[in-house]
């Protein structure tokens, strides 16, 4: 049992390690972040924009940063699908009014520079050049963690959120390994006015073109949509970590990949692969991790791990950093409770946790699935069982999203709470 909170370590300043941070701050719960980078500081186009949809932003609107977010940020509603004749098919939601925002796309680095300033104005400490390696020492009431440095540290609970390529995970549940799904995203940003919109094709963004070739993606990024996202996805093969740095280094190699068969695609496409600009080509390898039998140490329970180092899903949902910032929510609401009733035992706490997070990120699979089968052409979709496709009910459903946008975390963990509550009077 955890009669106590002292402190939290936060192995991983990125985006859920400053939310988490964030999340128990609010909460009164003390904790530090220990990131290996010697800077968050980078240019905002250095790691490419991401997808913020209504169940994140509300996380962010009660952590007092939506408005700051909304200012640096592209809003939309809707991802519309488009086949090879460039007719509009079908459209997506990632937001909108009946679910409380808009969606956002917001450069990576902006978001984690907002979250950062925010951690630092509430006097949470960030310690940088920390690069853990290993747990010391891990008991009933504190964990002990070491750094390449040789320096330790001691903590009350040790959170990893270091990423798809955690160390902690290791810890956690030794023998698991990450595996490579034979997919990469090969993307880079264009300025708008370059691009040939065709007029009375009815063009609207983000929009996902799909072609025997393959789907293309354009997404606008800055407030007012002047540049935008090109992609594509190519099949690649799994490679070492050198031989993936050199891949991500070749960029006049990834503009050559991904302009081979640039007579394919459409006009739009064509004209979003001329000039493209080096300094943006980003590649994204597609990494799944098992389904993890557990996301807390099996000795004393005293390091957990989520975001991508627990679920890695894939982006096509766009629900990457809004299942961690749900992860990172749900978790400090737990802990406040624990510390709030001693009748609460930290194992059936975690377990809850656990179920929780793991049902939802059960859920969020089966759409990603049904979302991949959406960007094959029209003629490979049919061959497919129609549970097996996302198909857009919202006329005759107007809550069909709702599951999703909409997520009662805090009634969910109140109504858990009471309930066990009550059991042990």
């Amino acid at each position: 049992m955890l009669s106590s909170i002292e402190n939290v370590a936060i192995i991983g300043g990125g985006l859920a390690g400053m939310a988490a941070a964030l999340a128990l701050h609010e909460l009164s719960i003390k904790c530090s972040i220990y990131e290996m980078r010697d800077t968050n500081a980078a240019p905002p186009r250095s790691s490419g924009a991401l997808m913020l949809s209504p169940n994140s932003l509300k996380i962010l609107d009660r952590f007092g940063l939506y408005s700051k977010i909304e200012k640096l940020s592209y809003a939309f509603d809707y991802v519309y699908y488009k086949n090879a004749n460039e007719e509009t098919v079908d459209r997506y939601p990632l937001g909108g009014k009946a679910f409380g925002y808009n969606a956002l796309r917001v450069y990576r680095q902006d978001l984690l520079d907002v979250l950062c300033t925010a951690c630092l104005e509430r006097g949470i400490p960030i310690q940088l050049s920390k690069k853990f390696t290993e747990v010391v020492e891990e008991t009933s009431t504190h964990v002990v963690f070491k750094f390449a440095d040789g320096t330790t540290e001691k903590a009350s609970l040790l959170i990893g959120s270091d990423g798809i390529h955690s160390k902690l995970r290791d810890y956690v549940t030794p023998g698991v390994e990450k595996k490579f799904v034979g997919m990469a995203a090969l993307t880079w940003e264009v300025p708008t006015q370059q691009l040939r919109i065709p007029e009375g094709k009815d063009y609207k963004f983000p929009t996902t073109v799909l072609t025997a070739n393959g789907a293309f993606v354009l997404a606008p990024q800055r407030v007012d949509g002047s540049a935008m996202l090109a992609g594509t996805q190519v099949p690649l093969e799994d490679r070492g970590r050198e031989e993936w740095n050199k891949l991500f280094a070749d960029k006049e190699g990834l503009v050559k990949r991904v302009t081979a068969n640039i007579d394919i695609w459409p006009d739009i496409a064509r004209s979003g692969m001329e000039n493209i600009d080096r300094d943006s080509m980003n590649v994204w390898p597609f990494y799944a991790i098992p389904r993890l039998p557990n996301w807390t140490s099996s000795k004393h329970q005293r390091v957990v791990i989520l975001g991508d180092a627990a679920h890695a899903i894939p982006p096509t949902t766009g629900q990457g950093a809004s299942q961690a910032f749900e992860d990172v929510m749900s978790l400090a609401l737990l802990l406040s409770a624990l510390k709030e009733n001693e009748r609460l035992k930290w194992e059936e706490v975690l377990q809850f946790w656990q179920k929780i997070r793991q049902d939802r990120i059960d859920d969020l699979l089966l759409l990603t699935k049904q979302l991949n089968n959406k960007r094959l052409p029209l003629e490979k979709q049919k061959l497919l069982p129609k549970e097996d496709v996302w198909v857009d009910e919202s006329a005759e459903n107007p809550n069909q999203m709702a599951w999703l946008y909409n997520p009662k975390i805090e009634e969910t963990i109140n109504n858990w709470v009471k309930d066990k509550a009550a059991r042990k009077t």
